[in-house]
């Protein structure tokens, strides 16, 4: 086991695109570990006669747990070459990544594995389970539901193309938003206040995780005048045969159904004919998802799963299922 350096960093992206579940480019890779606001991420590697056969990270993320702001390091990106499969790679990998990430300040972890990382996770590293999340979803295309249920792909579609109109729904005026500023951070207090634990929702935070990201995401505002009252981050996916629009972010006062049905409107429309769905983690004020029903979504049976381990003697991880709140983009599922 080694420490992950730069010169490693083609070997390693080959690996993740040869058998990880997330594939990064080198600019990806770059822009998630290394310019990451809340630190620099933990990466492992596992190497035979010069060989980069296993990779485990972490990122660390600035989290709100339990009301107080802290760091937490949560594995993001694994991968293990085939040939050395059962040998016990990834478990040694990770557990050192969580003895850095304990020496870093990091109380606890929490994170969504994958189908082959879930098992190793419980059974040899400690893990417990915690309240899987339920994905929501409207649908675009009724065609899409029956090729779905049938297992048959379909087109890959993607988001239209960029427009930066602005426009006036229910008396709010949605925006294209190039960059966050401190209206955002007043945005995020507002709304953690219908969170449990969950990361930093502000505009270094933002600009960061979607703005400046190779990947293509769109930002819209929903203002009154010159105040943000909410915001959504749209993306699109393909992921088994579906081609999916999805909401990355959805942030809007407990008290702001309003706001989420028209920047729900707004996203809908940045996918409307390139996609067959569009999906969410749904946010946890019940006006809030009253408000998405009315606009079309609906729970599905998919739930994400969702583990978490102490890192510190005395750590607690709450198991309450309104003990944490998160979104889409706050890991790297799509």
């Amino acid at each position: 086991m080694v420490r992950y350096s730069a010169a490693e960093r083609a070997a390693l992206v080959s690996l993740l695109a040869r058998v990880g579940t997330t594939q990064l480019s080198d600019e990806e890779f770059s822009w998630w570990f290394d310019r990451n606001p809340a630190g620099e991420g933990i990466v492992s590697l596992a190497v035979d006669n010069g060989e980069v056969v296993g990779v485990a990270a972490m990122s660390f993320f600035r989290t709100a747990l339990d009301g107080i702001e802290t760091r937490l390091a949560i594995p993001v990106n694994v991968a293990t070459d085939p040939r050395y499969r059962g040998q016990g790679v990834f478990s040694t990998l990770e557990r050192e990544n969580e003895a850095a990430a304990a020496a870093s300040g990091s109380p606890l972890t929490v994170t969504f594995p994958n189908g082959a990382s879930y098992p190793i996770f419980m059974s040899r590293l400690g893990w417990i389970d915690l309240p899987r999340l339920r994905l929501w979803a409207r649908p675009l295309r009724v065609g899409a539901v029956v090729r779905y249920a049938l297992g048959r792909p379909g087109q890959r579609g993607g988001l239209r193309a960029p427009d930066s109109t602005s426009r006036t729904l229910r008396g709010l005026e949605i925006r294209l938003v190039d960059r966050f500023g401190s209206e955002m951070d007043e945005l995020g207090r507002r709304a953690a206040t219908g969170y449990g634990s969950h990361f930093v929702r502000d505009a270094e935070y933002f600009n960061w995780r979607y703005l400046d990201s190779p990947r293509e995401y769109r930002c819209f505002g929903a203002f009154r005048g010159e105040e943000l009252l909410g915001v959504a981050v749209v993306g699109h996916t393909f992921k088994h045969g579906v081609s999916a629009g999805f909401v990355a972010d959805l942030v809007a006062a407990p008290a702001g159904p309003e706001v989420i049905r028209v920047l729900i409107s707004r996203a809908v429309d940045e996918v409307r004919g390139g996609a067959d769905a569009l999906v969410l983690l749904p946010p946890p004020s019940r006006a809030h998802r009253r408000a998405l029903l009315r606009a079309g979504f609906f729970p599905t049976n998919t739930k994400l799963r969702f583990i978490g381990k102490p890192l510190h003697e005395g750590a607690r991880v709450d198991e309450r299922p309104e003990a944490w709140h998160f979104t889409l983009g706050d890991f790297d599922f799509f």
